[in-house]
């Protein structure tokens, strides 16, 4: 709207642009039709057009604009005096009224849109804020795909918190998709994001976050994610929880999937089978990348029913920044599975840069995990009753199951 009062000067208020093209248009074919065909009701096609888009004091003065050209046009062709003009004017008045209604309802629930899409936005940066470009030894892009249109959070979720000596980066997925998964979501990121830079170990992160949903009222639903640890010094340590395992992008060409021996079992599964991760050792040289994903880009399909080939897509993964990568990925996902409904799909792209950063050193030795106890989560006061984590506690199902390094 703003555009289109520039173009006309100081009138840009009063009238509108388009309205007025509308006019000429009209003046046009009058004029190519001969003195013979008078058009002159349908120069109320200029306020109607105006309403679309300008303002109630914008759609009078296109009216009134609509109405004198229509009289000039009406005095040149000497049919003024006739009565073709009189019900040609009053077709213009009447327009030009409601449509000056018109844009007055619009304007005022332009506003209201506005004012709930700054709520909306505002919302979607506190539960998942944008991540920054480089965090500790490593460089990050990430995108994310809604399921609802014009969102930005829903069912999948990722984050990346620093800590001494390296970073935690967590990707999950929460059953179902779109807004409807929101608030499960921003449960867990609240949870990982008080625990990452406390937790002396990356197993302490992932059962507090299995608390905090265990401790969501009449929820059903379950999350599966991947929990991550990397050193200043390369060193990359994996937790899974029943999610699809990372690809590692090697700087010198190849492609590792970090597989742990046991996928885990999903946050909120814990009375059905053993609670603890898999989990995943590795080592990552300079411009190393992993591929942290949901299961909306793996499991995209294309018209024949085939599935993602990831390991062929990691190509557009190298040779450029991480943020450019990642675009290009989501776009040949999203040419690829072109015919597909919108599903949640969230990427991350974590390039380790080489280390140790700046006043931070690699730990001598990784501490072998330990069982977790009901103390160290403050299960005597929890008002959770019947907590399948409490009975995996008990049996030292704390214990995360190990994998040989890579």
């Amino acid at each position: 709207m703003r555009h289109h009062r520039e173009a006309l000067g100081p009138l840009g208020e009063y009238v509108d642009r388009r309205g007025v093209c509308a006019v000429l248009c009209v003046a046009l074919c009058d004029l190519l039709l001969g003195w013979e065909v008078r058009l002159l009701p349908l120069y109320a096609a200029g306020p109607a057009v105006a309403a679309t888009r300008a303002t109630a004091r914008g759609v009078i003065g296109t009216g009134v604009f609509a109405a004198l050209f229509a009289l000039v046009l009406a005095w040149y062709g000497q049919v003024f005096g006739t009565r073709r003009v009189l019900p040609a004017l009053v077709a213009v008045v009447l327009v030009t009224g409601f449509a000056a209604v018109a844009a007055r309802a619009r304007a005022r629930q332009e506003h209201r849109l506005a004012s709930t899409r700054a709520v909306a936005e505002a919302a979607q940066r506190a539960i998942a804020p944008p991540l920054p470009g480089t965090e500790g030894p490593v460089r990050i892009a990430a995108a994310y795909d809604s399921a609802a249109a014009g969102a930005r959070v829903g069912g999948d979720f990722c984050a990346v918190v620093p800590v001494q000596g390296g970073v935690r980066v967590v990707m999950g997925d929460v059953q179902g998709k779109g807004l409807g998964t929101v608030g499960l979501s921003a449960a867990l990121l609240a949870a990982f994001r008080d625990s990452a830079p406390s937790e002396s170990r990356l197993e302490g992160v992932g059962l507090r976050m299995a608390c905090a949903m265990q401790r969501l009222p009449d929820e059903e639903r379950f999350a599966t994610m991947v929990l991550a640890e990397l050193t200043d010094g390369g060193r990359t340590t994996l937790l899974g929880y029943g999610h699809p395992s990372p690809l590692v992008i090697r700087a010198d060409g190849g492609t590792t999937w970090a597989h742990p021996r046991e996928p885990g079992v999903p946050l909120g599964l814990a009375g059905l089978a053993d609670p603890r991760p898999g989990r995943w050792h590795g080592r990552l040289d300079e411009g190393d990348r992993v591929l942290f994903h949901t299961d909306g880009l793996v499991e995209a399909r294309d018209a024949q029913g085939r599935f993602y080939p990831l390991e062929t897509g990691s190509a557009l993964l190298r040779g450029a920044p991480p943020a450019e990568c990642v675009e290009r990925l989501r776009g040949d996902v999203r040419d690829h599975a072109a015919h597909e409904g919108a599903d949640d799909r969230a990427l991350l792209l974590v390039e380790y840069a080489g280390g140790p950063a700046p006043g931070r050193g690699e730990p001598d030795a990784v501490a072998p995990p330990g069982p977790l106890t009901r103390a160290h989560l403050g299960c005597e006061v929890c008002p959770v009753p019947d907590c399948p984590l409490v009975a995996s506690l008990e049996t030292g199902g704390g214990r995360a199951r190990t994998h040989p390094t890579e």
